[in-house]
């Protein structure tokens, strides 16, 4: 597949495209997107009451959305509709195209790769690391689907995630709950009779 360079692994992976799986990825790549990341976060701190774990998940998401904007604007690479234009194929979804040349690395995969990561190092087995592994990759693969990203910006982008999710678990590997949680102090006052 990389043998087939950039144009060419694009081309393989985004050749079959079906009405009911446009519809698909159309939806399913905003798991990808940096609000889904924050709602999961707070969800985890204020609903689940497991505030390290939100926290880890907010820090991940940030951290490495923040080094792929960076990345981006020093890299300059096309996305797919700007690189193969004028040449306009079949599998370009209309009104979802982003045009521009900041493609690489692929921020929805970033998203999705740091998030599931954070979770999976907190995952009671190895059929939910898989599970939030496999859902990871989807989104990575529907950014080449809906022709956002080239198979080397879903690389990049899932391995930004990955390495930047398991730095912040690190950085916050002594951090607990109770230190998250405010506490009023309780003020003994006498009184006097």
């Amino acid at each position: 597949m990389f043998a087939k360079g950039k144009a060419g692994s694009f081309l393989l992976l985004n050749n079959y495209h079906f009405k009911t799986s446009d519809y698909l990825f159309i939806g399913y790549t905003n798991f990808g997107d940096g609000i889904f990341s924050v709602l999961i976060s707070l969800f985890y701190f204020f609903v689940l009451k497991k505030r390290k774990l939100g926290l880890i998940l907010l820090i991940a998401y940030s951290f490495t959305g923040i080094l792929a904007q960076v990345i981006k604007p020093i890299i300059e690479s096309p996305r797919p509709v700007t690189y193969f234009y004028p040449k306009h194929f079949s599998f370009f979804i209309d009104d979802i195209i982003n045009k521009g040349n900041n493609s690489f690395p692929s921020g929805h995969t970033v998203s999705a790769f740091a998030l599931a990561t954070v979770l999976a190092l907190y995952a009671v087995n190895k059929w939910q690391q898989l599970l939030l592994l496999a859902l990871a990759v989807m989104v990575g693969f529907s950014r080449i689907y809906l022709s956002q990203h080239f198979l080397t910006d879903v690389l990049a982008g899932s391995l930004l995630g990955i390495v930047g999710a398991v730095l912040c678990v690190y950085w916050c590997r002594n951090l607990t709950d109770d230190q998250l949680l405010y506490k009023k102090k309780e003020h003994q006052t006498g009184t006097i009779q």
